[in-house]
């Protein structure tokens, strides 16, 4: 069992193939041999019993002064090698044979088989000197139904085994030929189709973090091999984006984190050149401050990220009312937007929306794009929150009128570490990153529309909650 478990998938799909081979061959040369035996046999058998029973008729003929019959058939026209007239008892009343060697013993259980039966009978026998011989046994009725005398007639039939014989060795030949045939061409066709294989293995060997770009070529049949090779360039490609954006996002990462970083450096080797007040050490102080809470901002919105994508990050889902987040959200909004100049409203919906959601998330997904749209709003400007309800959704919409997004950057909008041009200090690029994963976690959906100069609306779409528990 070791063994086979070490060889290769080629030499076991030709063992495989062989053993087939070998038994459909074996079988098919038994059948053959078995029928042409039986058939000969059979052929045989009909000539001696066409013969017994043509004795028996010329026997009544005789014995009541008639003509003698003529043989039904001419089909066959062997020629037995003895014939004798048995009693009743098992004597032998008359024979006819060549030499005694012709002849064969007289089995009593064979006459009372041939008693009761209504057909001749035949068998096998050996003569005195060994040869193969074929015996057919008849019995003849008197008036009263009894059994008068047995008929028995007997056939060399030792050329027709030296025909079985070399058609047996004919056979064994062939099988073995044709065997070791297919042997070589399964072995072929196992080596040709498992090419592509040994192609995947090496280039699976290959491949390495570094050469991703690498790829199998893919036969032009369309057959389960292709399909593989296709798969398998499928998967590479997903490897190949994955380890790609990977490593987009650690360089960003580390491009966020520098900036913080040198600032606070920066900061604190100022304040340690020379002595200086109190209140300069306190402004110096203020500033690491704001650093460090952004760096800690930036650290949370990274984590968030690793873990949703990672799909460790679970979400705490209950039916909730999306109206009363909206209004809490506005209302911690309105102090930053009346700081800016900025006009903020509300249009709900006219009906109650409710929602299957995780309450902490959600209200992070709003405060994202409120907060973008007020920062991207030049005073004096107006952001509307818009609710309103379809037969299966709940659609809230941020509009703004700000400076809006530039055609070739709204397809990046919602990529990690993406930056709106803007006049004024922009963020880490996290914001409509997260947004998007607690949109899409909600099994709802994002978008957005906007024209420069214009403003722009974001717009969600969140199952309702008799849908979302439907979908479960």
């Amino acid at each position: 069992m070791g063994t086979w478990r070490t060889l290769s998938l080629r030499t076991k799909l030709t063992f495989w193939y062989v053993s087939l081979m070998a038994i459909v061959l074996t079988t098919s040369a038994a059948i053959a041999h078995m029928y042409l035996s039986r058939s000969l046999r059979r052929a045989v058998d009909a000539s001696l019993s066409e013969q017994v029973q043509l004795i028996e008729a010329r026997l009544r003929a005789l014995e009541h002064g008639r003509e003698f019959p003529e043989p039904r058939s001419e089909r066959f026209t062997i020629a037995p090698a003895f014939v004798e007239l048995i009693t009743p008892k098992g004597e032998i009343a008359d024979v006819a044979a060549a030499s005694e060697n012709e002849r064969v013993p007289i089995h009593p259980e064979t006459l009372e088989r041939v008693r009761g039966s209504r057909v001749p009978i035949g068998e096998d026998a050996r003569t005195r000197d060994g040869r193969a011989m074929r015996v057919v046994t008849w019995r003849a009725l008197d008036a009263r139904g009894d059994v008068a005398y047995f008929i028995r007639a007997g056939y060399v039939i030792e050329d027709i085994r030296r025909a079985e014989r070399k058609l047996l060795g004919t056979l064994l030949v062939t099988t073995a030929l044709a065997l070791i045939v297919a042997s070589l061409g399964g072995l072929f066709l196992t080596t040709r189709a498992l090419r592509l294989v040994d192609r995947l293995t090496r280039a699976a060997r290959a491949i390495t973090a570094r050469n991703l770009k690498e790829r199998v070529e893919v036969p032009p049949s369309r057959d389960e091999l292709a399909r593989l090779a296709d798969t398998f360039n499928q998967m590479i490609a997903r490897l190949d984006e994955a380890f790609e954006r990977e490593r987009r996002f650690t360089d960003d990462a580390s491009h966020e984190l520098r900036t913080p970083l040198a600032i606070l450096r920066s900061e604190l080797e100022i304040a340690l050149r020379r002595e200086r007040p109190a209140e300069e050490y306190r402004q110096v102080l203020q500033r690491c401050l704001d650093e460090v809470l952004r760096l800690s901002h930036l650290t949370d919105d990274l984590l968030l990220l690793s873990r949703s994508e990672s799909g460790r990050l679970v979400l705490n889902l209950a039916p909730l009312s999306l109206d009363a987040i909206c209004h809490d959200i506005l209302e911690q909004m309105r102090p930053i937007a009346a700081t800016r100049h900025l006009d903020l409203t509300l249009q709900e919906s006219e009906e109650p929306l409710r929602v299957r959601g995780d309450p902490q998330r959600l209200r992070q997904l709003f405060l994202n794009l409120l907060d973008n749209a007020l920062k991207f709003t030049p005073p004096g400007g107006r952001v509307t929150l818009r609710m309103s309800r379809s037969e299966m959704h709940a659609r809230v919409e941020v509009e703004d009128t700000g400076c809006g997004i530039s055609p070739e950057d709204l397809p990046h909008i919602f990529e990690r570490f993406y930056r709106r041009p803007s006049g004024e200090t922009a963020g880490a690029g996290l914001g409509l990153a997260i947004s998007r994963w607690i949109v899409q976690a909600h099994r709802g959906r994002i978008w957005v529309e906007s024209e420069p100069g214009r403003g722009s609306r974001f717009i969600v779409e969140l199952p309702l909650a008799e849908m979302a528990e439907e979908g479960q």
